[in-house]
Order: C-alpha cells, then sequence, then structure tokens
C-alpha cells in the first residue's frame, strides 16, 4: 500500500483520527494524504442511485436558505490552520504526509479521490449538516457505498491493533473484503485472526469453509473460526463488544448482514460501544 487518504471536514480537525491515520501509515509505510473539504456543503445525492459526480438523473438536494442546517464555505483562515494542525502532528508522529485542499462538494471531491487511492480513512461522525444526528451520518453512508477504494473507520480512541475479525457468511463479497484486507495489510500476518460466521441456518458449504481455511492458513499463522447462530446483526453486535485491539473487517455496505449492522436504531450504540476501527469494501 502506497497512498492512504484521510477525508477531513476543513472547518474541524479530530486529533484522535489523525493519530489512528499517522499509525495505519506509518505500520504499512505509506504517505497519508489529508483531504481538507472546505467547498459548499449543503449539497449531498438526493437519493440513492443518483450519480454523485452531476452525471445522474438525480438533482442535488440544497439547504441553501436555512441557516440552522447549511455551513458556507469554509474560511481560508480556518482550513490554513488545520492545515499547520495536521502537518505538525503527522511530523511529531514521524508520517509522511501530503495535503489535499478541495472546495467542491464533499461527496462528490471523496468518491473522486478513492479512485486513485489505496485506502480511504474516515471519522463516522464526519457531517457537513447541522441537522443530521445520525452516526455514522448520510455523508459517510454514502462514501461507503460509493468509494471506489476500501474505507476504514476510525474508532473514537486508540490503543493498538492486536486482533483481526473477519466476518464471513460464505458470499463473495465477504471473502473479496478478507482478500482486500489482507493484500493492504501483509504486516498483519502474524496477529490472532478471528473468523466469525455468522447464520441462522444448518445450510453451509463443507467445501467452501474448507477452502477458505486452507486459504487463511496460507496467511496467517493460526486462524481461529468462531460460529454464531441467530439474527446476524445481533449476534455480531454481541461477540465484538468483547473484543479489544482488534479490527473488524466487513464486505458488501448496502447489502446484507452489513447494511441491518449499521441500521439508524444501532448505528450510533454499535460504533461508540465497540470502539473498533472497521474496514469495509465491496466489489
Amino acid at each position: 500500500m502506497e497512498k492512504i487518504l484521510l477525508a477531513m471536514d476543513a472547518a474541524k480537525l479530530n486529533m484522535k483520527t489523525i493519530d489512528f491515520a499517522c499509525y495505519i501509515a506509518r505500520l504499512t509505510r505509506s504517505r497519508l494524504t489529508g483531504v481538507f473539504l472546505e467547498g459548499l456543503v449543503g449539497q449531498t445525492v438526493s437519493s440513492a442511485g443518483n450519480d454523485p459526480f452531476g452525471g445522474g438523473s438525480g438533482a442535488w438536494d440544497s439547504d441553501a436558505d436555512n441557516p440552522d442546517v447549511i455551513r458556507t464555505t469554509v474560511e481560508s483562515s480556518v482550513t490554513e490552520a488545520n492545515i499547520r494542525r495536521f502537518r505538525d502532528a503527522c511530523v511529531c508522529r514521524e508520517t509522511l504526509s501530503l495535503i489535499h485542499r478541495d472546495r467542491g462538494i464533499p461527496l462528490s471531491e471523496i468518491l473522486s479521490e478513492t479512485r486513485f487511492a489505496d485506502l480511504l480513512i474516515v471519522d463516522g461522525e464526519t457531517s457537513f449538516s447541522r441537522s443530521d444526528r445520525q452516526i455514522p451520518g448520510r455523508f459517510v453512508k454514502d462514501v461507503l457505498d460509493a468509494a471506489e477504494c476500501p474505507v476504514l473507520i476510525a474508532p473514537y480512541s486508540f490503543d493498538a491493533i492486536d486482533e483481526i475479525v473477519f466476518t464471513y457468511n460464505g458470499t463473495a463479497s465477504s471473502v473479496y473484503a478478507i482478500k482486500q484486507f489482507t493484500s493492504l495489510f501483509p504486516q498483519f500476518h502474524d496477529k490472532k485472526v478471528i473468523v466469525v460466521n455468522v447464520r441462522q441456518d444448518e445450510k453451509y458449504s463443507i467445501e467452501d469453509q474448507f477452502k477458505m481455511k486452507e486459504w487463511l492458513k496460507a496467511h496467517y499463522d493460526n486462524p481461529e473460526f468462531v460460529i454464531l447462530k441467530g439474527e446476524p446483526a445481533d449476534q455480531l453486535f454481541g461477540y465484538l463488544i468483547e473484543r479489544k485491539k482488534a479490527v473488524v473487517v466487513m464486505g458488501a455496505y448496502g447489502r446484507s448482514m452489513l447494511s441491518r449492522f449499521f441500521k439508524p436504531s444501532q448505528a450510533r450504540l454499535i460504533l461508540k460501544t465497540i470502539n473498533l476501527p472497521i474496514f469495509i469494501t465491496h466489489q
């Protein structure tokens, strides 16, 4: 891995997220590109399926007439001060860094950046609308749905990564996420690996499970398999709440177990309670 993006609200930095991003960049010997999103931020994709780059048939929503919802373009002096804070933080953490100042619509800007990156790190609380109180908010959900590289949601606080939890349900998307993570983070080959298979019935392929174990053992020292039965999102939450110093790997945001895991009624509780970095990608 060579290029990691860190998406940031140009008006508001989260130093804990910067600290986590620097750890990942140092671990992988990658350059960290701080993407400062400072453009007009009252516009987001009006509905699922619209082209965030403006090529679709949908329109952009704008709350520009409502001062309680929309924030205008970030003052240049604020952005410049935060850029200095970011650069200083990277120097103190011995992390190579670059700066991108993106003045357009935040969602379209960051999605275009992901096309030319290996990984995107984002704070789950990142939002550009005062009316958006959900975690993750609309901006982060749209990024997860349309990013063209894997996304790593930063934890609220961070110590280290000593364990990898792969969520696996036998689908191609879950295997793809595991392979993507393994390819991007070969440094974790000696970490404890747990493969969590959550299913609601007894149907599963013995042959596929054997092949999955065979592949994992070629990349990790001693993978452990855990089978949970019941509602996938609930079972996974109950399992992850006890994990510490772990990273969670999931696939196919917007579908299957992951979309239910992040349903509005429990997403805030999940992200705040488990406090683990979550790696998400899809084909």
